[in-house]
C-alpha cells in the first residue's frame, strides 16, 4: 500500500543520511541544488538502490559462503570468465577452494581474474580452455584436466548462451543445444572418473524451460522450426532432465546433482548476442537480481552443508521450489539420455584422416 511504501521510504531516507560518505560536508539547506551536490545524490542514489535491491533479492554469493572452509575442496566452473561464472569464481577462491576456470577465452577469465584481484598470488585458479561448439575441442579439454587434477568436488555447469541466429556448430548441431546441454554433459561423463565420492554438481538453468518439450525431432532445432528463445528453454529444461538421471545413476553413492535458476533478466554477458535483449535486460537491471545475487543459489546448491545427503532437487532463491511437470518424467530423462548417447556416439566416432582435415579446417 502507499502508506507501507511512506514508512519504508521515510526508514530508508534516514539511513541515508545517518551512512552518508564522511567526506560529504553534508548541509540540508543546499540539498535542493542538484548541481552543488550531484556528488552526495550520487551516493545516496547508490546506497538506495543497494540497499532495496537486497531487501528485495536476496543475499549474494558472498553472504552465502561467507562461513565456510573449503581449502580441501577443488571445483570446476564452465563458463567462468564473465558475469556469474566469474562471481561464482570470486567467492569459492576466497573460501580456499580450488577453481579450474574451463571457458573459451582464457585470456578474458584470467583479465576478469585480475581485475577482481583474484589472481596475484593465487595458486588456487586454473585455466582450462574449451570450446563448447565442439566436442572434440571438450574432450581435449578434459583430458588435459584428467591429466593435472586429482579429484574434483564440485562440478558448476554454468556456460550458456541465448539470443543467437539459427547456427549449427562443427558438429552439425544447433548451437544452443550443444553449448547449453549436450558439451557439457560430454564433459561431466568424460571427468566423471576423478569426481570426490561426495561430488556435488550443479546445473544452472531457468524458469523458461516450463514450456517445451524435448524430442528427437526438435532436440536440435531445425531452422525451420528455431527460435532462439525456444532453444534456450529446450536446453534448460534438457539440464533438468538429465539431473533427474544422473540422480538415478547416482542412487547408490554420496554423489548429489542440483539445478539451480540464478535469477531471471540478469544483466551478463549473455544478452549480448542481439541488441533487442541486450535493451531488454539494460531495461530490467533495477529490477532485477545484480551478478553477485545471481551466484548466491547456485553456491548454496553447490556448498550449503544442509543439503547434505540430498539430490534430484531444483533451487530458486535459495529455496527448493518445484520444477515442471514435464521435468519431473523420468521416462522423458531416460528418453533424452538415449538420444544424447546416440548423439555423442555419432561425432565422436575415430574420424577419417580426410575428415580430421575437413575439421580443422572448419
Amino acid at each position: 500500500s502507499r502508506e507501507v511504501m511512506d514508512k519504508a521510504m521515510d526508514k530508508a531516507l534516514n539511513f541515508l543520511w545517518a551512512n552518508a560518505p564522511l567526506n560529504h560536508k553534508l548541509d540540508k539547506k543546499y540539498l535542493s541544488t542538484i548541481e552543488k551536490n550531484k556528488s552526495i545524490l550520487g551516493d545516496v542514489i547508490k546506497v538506495a538502490q543497494n540497499r532495496i535491491n537486497a531487501v528485495l533479492y536476496g543475499p549474494t554469493g558472498e553472504e552465502i559462503t561467507k562461513d565456510l572452509e573449503l581449502a580441501d575442496k577443488t571445483c570446476l566452473i564452465t563458463g567462468a570468465n564473465s558475469g556469474i561464472g566469474l562471481e561464482m569464481t570470486r567467492c569459492l577462491s576466497a573460501r580456499g577452494c580450488a577453481v579450474l576456470m574451463a571457458c573459451r577465452n582464457t585470456y578474458a577469465a584470467g583479465a576478469g581474474a585480475r581485475a577482481q584481484s583474484m589472481w596475484e598470488n593465487n595458486h588456487r585458479l586454473r585455466l582450462y580452455e574449451t570450446n563448447l561448439a565442439s566436442l572434440r575441442s571438450v574432450k581435449k579439454c578434459c583430458d588435459q584436466i584428467l591429466q593435472a587434477e586429482k579429484k574434483i568436488d564440485i562440478v558448476i555447469l554454468n556456460a550458456g548462451v541465448f539470443g543467437l541466429p539459427w547456427t549449427l556448430t562443427v558438429d552439425m548441431l544447433e548451437t544452443s543445444f550443444q553449448v547449453n546441454y549436450l558439451s557439457q554433459i560430454y564433459m561431466l561423463k568424460n571427468i566423471e572418473q576423478i569426481l570426490a565420492p561426495d561430488a556435488r554438481v550443479v546445473f544452472i538453468t531457468s524458469e523458461s524451460h516450463r514450456s517445451l518439450i524435448p524430442t528427437e525431432d526438435v532436440v536440435s532445432l531445425p531452422e525451420s522450426k528455431y527460435t532462439s528463445i525456444k532453444a534456450y528453454n529446450i536446453s534448460k529444461l534438457c539440464g533438468i532432465l538429465a539431473m533427474r538421471y544422473l540422480s538415478y545413476c547416482w542412487l547408490k553413492t554420496s554423489k548429489s546433482v542440483f539445478c539451480a535458476h540464478p535469477g531471471s533478466f540478469v544483466k551478463t554477458r549473455l544478452c549480448r548476442n542481439w541488441q533487442p535483449y541486450e535493451l531488454l535486460y539494460t531495461l530490467m537491471a533495477p529490477f532485477s537480481k545484480n551478478v553477485k545475487q545471481a551466484a548466491s543459489t547456485p553456491l548454496y546448491c553447490a556448498t550449503s552443508p544442509a543439503l547434505a545427503g540430498l539430490s534430484n532437487l531444483y533451487f530458486k532463491e535459495c529455496a527448493r521450489a518445484e520444477p515442471s511437470e514435464l521435468a519431473q518424467d523420468s521416462h522423458l530423462a531416460f528418453r533424452l539420455h538415449d538420444l544424447t548417447e546416440d548423439i555423442i556416439r555419432d561425432r565422436t566416432r575415430i574420424l577419417t584422416p580426410e575428415e580430421v582435415k575437413l575439421d580443422e579446417r572448419i
